[in-house]
């Protein structure tokens, strides 16, 4: 789908009348942008299969890659059915908040919003706007991160407006992501808990509510031989232009490495902890300063890396990098961040 539309960015606090526009919007089956407290949405209608199947061609997205549903309050027996248990204390604990449940569906969901699945994907978000926008608008909305499919998930209004102007009426603007990692996605299907995302609210936080919950990976893959049940799992994701590794070694090694690749590349780009940065700096000055060092934040802190990930792969398409370096910024590789990381990078782990 090419440029079509006039695409406005809109001030949820300062202009009232653009933002009725915007619920106007999705009550006649158009798509618009929203923000969440994890990623930016595209969203539609998540009860109008015509309206759903737009996000698809604006994201050039798989059609059996299933969209997460955003509701306002707690009640999912609207849209679920043989609801267990479990999923309500997951809901009593995390909701609203950045994690996704997957039920069996209802009728009133139309399979074109579940990717043909007869589950559904439920999340109420903590965002003010989200929140009101799906009380105003009177529907669930459908809504994946809002970029083009196999980049990096938009995390403000500027990074959604850099992929889908021209493809959407409206981006509201509700600053930066607060998170900036799309959510935990959680399987309830029987009462047995397997969570197949991870996010914000990890593996640790469910079992401390459900203590038999698994870890999708540590069991067999039977969720996506065929169709993923839920989204994130079998596409290319969150990747930049230039190629990009992860190392896993020391400082030195990985600057050894870098040396040896300067003459096979236009621009290199390193992805580092603060923490680190003064070494790359140093190894910089070495090199004539052909490096662009992308800080993504530091180590002790899990939310300024989580909030900062997305932005800084981002950053190295604008500073047109064709090779990029990434520090292995995590030891433990089921978490969310590396999660997303290693996707970015093709899966391309290498320890020096």
């Amino acid at each position: 789908m090419g440029v079509c539309m006039e695409t406005k960015i809109v001030d949820f606090y300062n202009d009232k009348k653009e933002y009725n526009l915007c619920i106007e919007a999705l009550r006649n089956s158009e798509i618009i942008v929203f923000p969440t407290e994890t990623v930016y949405g595209i969203g539609a209608n998540a009860l109008d299969k015509n309206a759903v199947l737009k996000i698809f061609d604006i994201k050039r997205r798989e059609r059996d890659n299933p969209l997460i549903v955003h509701i306002a309050d707690k009640e999912i027996s609207r849209y679920a059915k043989n609801i267990g248990y479990g999923a309500y204390k997951l809901i009593d604990k995390f909701w609203p908040g950045p994690l996704t449940i997957i039920l069996e569906k209802k009728e009133i969901m139309p399979y074109e919003t579940t990717g043909g699945l007869d589950t559904v994907a439920l999340r109420m978000p903590n965002h003010q706007i989200a929140l009101d926008l799906i009380e105003k608008s009177g529907f669930p909305i459908a809504a994946p991160s809002a970029n083009i499919s196999g980049k990096p998930s938009g995390t403000s209004a500027k990074r959604c407006f850099d992929d889908l102007n021209g493809k959407v009426s409206f981006i509201i603007d509700g600053m930066q992501s607060y998170i900036g990692l799309e959510s935990t996605v959680i399987s309830m299907v029987n009462d047995e808990a397997v969570v197949l995302r991870p996010g914000y609210v990890t593996i640790n936080d469910i079992k401390d509510v459900i203590p038999n919950a698994k870890l999708y990976g540590k069991i067999n893959d039977k969720f996506i031989k065929d169709k993923p049940i839920s989204p994130g799992l079998k596409y290319r994701h969150y990747a930049p232009k230039g190629e990009m590794i992860i190392l896993k070694s020391d400082l030195n090694s990985i600057g050894k490495y870098i040396k040896e690749r300067v003459n096979s590349y236009k621009i290199i780009g390193v992805l580092c902890l603060r923490e680190n940065y003064k070494f790359y700096d140093e190894l910089n000055k070495t090199l004539n300063y052909i490096l662009k060092v992308v800080v993504v934040g530091s180590r002790d802190s899990y939310l300024e890396l989580s909030r900062n990930l997305f932005e800084s792969i981002r950053k190295f398409d604008d500073l047109e990098c064709d090779f990029i370096v990434s520090e292995c910024l995590c030891d433990d590789f089921s978490n969310a961040i590396m999660n997303r990381l290693l996707k970015a990078a093709g899966h391309r782990l290498i320890t020096l």
